[in-house]
């Protein structure tokens, strides 16, 4: 069985654990879970981002340029759907926040997309649950473009809020 394949299986069958012990060792298996992140079913896109964020920090020089990339793919110019990158920066600066740092600021600016925003709120509350500090500059950009009239966008941005802060009193 080849390497993506293998992958896409024990993302099927739920065995991050698994996953997240290979990438530890072995950066090959970064490339098919970029792939996957593209992937047709949730569960296996949400699980690929976890594990990423997982073999991009025991591989930081790998992790930088995976970050770079998803960066980019957020870029109309890219031609790509970047809102399935999103995850997987949440997830990078979750676990290796020194990765994501230089481009928190871009990523908070791209909230102006309607598409994109509930995506990158919930990537910015990942990375401010390890790192707050990276967070809290942008929450000023972010907000002027949060949509509080939809349910699931207004729990977002409290989340956000609450990780960055670190409390649940504020509105």
């Amino acid at each position: 069985m080849r390497l993506s394949e293998e992958v896409r299986e024990l993302l099927l069958q739920g065995r991050e654990t698994e996953l997240v012990e290979r990438a530890a060792t072995d950066a090959r298996l970064v490339r098919p879970l970029l792939a996957r992140l593209y992937d047709p079913s949730h569960p296996i896109r949400d699980r690929a981002a976890r594990v990423l964020g997982h073999a991009a920090a025991a591989h930081p020089e790998l992790g930088r340029d995976v970050a770079r990339r998803l960066i980019w793919a957020l870029n109309d110019e890219s031609a790509t759907n970047g809102v399935y990158a999103v995850p997987a920066l949440g997830q990078i600066g979750r676990r290796a926040p020194d990765l994501l740092a230089p481009h928190v600021s871009a990523l908070a600016g791209m909230a102006w997309d309607d598409g994109l925003r509930l995506a990158i709120l919930d990537a910015l509350a990942e990375v401010a649950g390890s790192s707050p500090e990276l967070v809290a500059p942008e929450l000023d950009a972010v907000e002027p473009h949060v949509d509080v009239s939809r349910p699931a966008e207004e729990d977002a941005w409290r989340n956000l809020k609450n990780a960055v802060l670190g409390d649940e009193t504020h509105e």
